[in-house]
C-alpha cells in the first residue's frame, strides 16, 4: 500500500500542487551570458619566429535599450520550457551564429539591480575555442560582432597589517583598434583563513566606450578562474591543433596568463607526449612535436 503523507492543511502533495498559487512569490527572469574566449597570434617581426599570443573574447553590440549601441557578453533570457544549457546554446547561436560549442557555468549574478528592466538573475557560462574553428556573424538580437583583445595586468601591490590590496588594470581593445575599454580593478584581500575578498570597478578615462550592464565584472571573474583552471584541467588544450609544439603550448598558456611563465616544460609535467609525426604548413621546422596525453590525471 503507497503511503500517503499529508501536510499541515491535511493535504497530499498532488492535492498541494494541484491548488499552488505561482503568483505567491514574485519571481525573477533569468539570463545566460555566455564568455568565449580563444587566442591570437600576435604579429611577429621575424616570421621564422613561433609567435607570442595574446587572448580575446567575443563581444556584441546591443540593437536594443537598455544599452543600445554598447558592447557586452553574447545572451538573452531564459525561455520557460529550456534547460540552462539549452538556452546558452540557443542565445549564442541567434546572436553571434557560433554553434556546436562546449559551454559550462561559471558563476551567478543577481545583484538586485544589475538590469535596469526587472529583477534579472544571470548564470554566466565559459567556454574557450580555436578561433579558426567558428565564424561569429551578428545576428537578430546584435548589430555587430567582434572580437576584442582582453587583458588584467596587476599594475600594484600593498600590504597593511589587515589587508593585501591588489591594483589592476582590465582592458578590452578591438581587433581593428576602434574601440578602447579600460577599468582600474582594486581588490581588498583580508588576512584571514578565509580571505574575504572586496572588489571596486572605475571606469577610465582613456575609454572611448563601456560596457553593459555588470558584464566587465562577470569578464574580471571569467579571467581570473580560467587562469586557475589551466593549472589542474586541460581545457587550454581546446585552443590547439592535435599536434603542436612545447613552445606554441607555452604561448598559449602564456597569452592567457598574461605574463612569462619559467620552467614550463617541467610545469607541463606528463600532460603532453612526444610524437614521431610531423607537422606541416609551419615557415618554421619543430624539432619537437606533441600531442595531449588522453591518459594525463590530475595529482593534487
Amino acid at each position: 500500500m503507497k503511503e500517503i503523507n499529508l501536510d499541515k492543511n491535511g493535504l497530499s502533495e498532488k492535492e498541494y500542487l494541484d491548488t499552488y498559487d505561482i503568483n505567491k512569490y514574485k519571481r525573477p527572469s533569468v539570463s545566460n551570458d555566455i564568455i568565449i574566449f580563444t587566442t591570437e597570434d600576435r604579429k611577429e617581426e621575424n616570421l621564422r619566429k613561433v609567435p607570442r599570443k595574446g587572448m580575446q573574447v567575443l563581444l556584441v553590440k546591443r540593437k536594443e535599450h537598455p544599452f543600445i549601441n554598447k558592447w557586452a557578453i553574447p545572451g538573452g533570457f531564459v525561455k520557460i520550457d529550456e534547460g540552462l544549457y539549452e538556452g546558452a546554446a540557443r542565445e549564442l547561436k541567434e546572436e553571434t551564429g557560433v554553434d556546436k560549442v562546449y559551454i559550462e557555468q561559471l558563476y551567478t549574478y543577481g545583484d538586485v539591480e544589475r538590469d535596469p528592466r526587472t529583477r534579472v538573475i544571470t548564470v554566466a557560462n565559459m567556454a574557450l575555442i580555436a578561433k579558426d574553428s567558428v565564424n561569429p556573424k551578428a545576428g537578430n538580437d546584435a548589430k555587430e560582432v567582434k572580437w576584442f583583445w582582453i587583458e588584467k595586468e596587476l599594475v600594484e601591490i600593498k600590504k597593511n597589517n589587515e589587508f593585501f590590496e591588489k591594483h589592476h588594470i582590465l582592458k578590452f581593445t578591438s581587433e581593428d583598434n576602434s574601440t578602447l575599454i579600460k577599468y582600474s580593478i582594486v581588490e581588498k584581500i583580508k588576512k584571514t583563513v578565509y580571505g574575504e575578498k572586496h572588489l571596486s570597478y572605475e571606469l577610465l578615462k582613456e575609454s572611448n566606450d563601456y560596457l553593459a550592464f555588470d558584464h566587465y565584472k562577470i569578464l574580471d571573474y571569467a579571467i581570473e578562474r580560467l587562469r586557475n583552471k589551466i593549472e589542474y584541467t586541460p581545457i587550454a588544450f581546446n585552443l590547439l591543433p592535435r599536434l603542436f609544439t612545447v613552445k606554441e603550448l607555452q604561448y598559449v598558456y602564456e597569452g592567457i596568463m598574461g605574463r612569462e611563465l619559467l620552467n614550463f616544460r617541467r610545469k607541463i609535467g606528463n600532460m603532453i607526449i612526444e610524437t614521431d609525426e610531423r607537422i606541416e604548413g609551419k615557415p618554421y621546422r619543430p624539432a619537437q612535436v606533441f600531442k595531449f596525453n588522453e591518459n594525463w590525471e590530475h595529482e593534487f
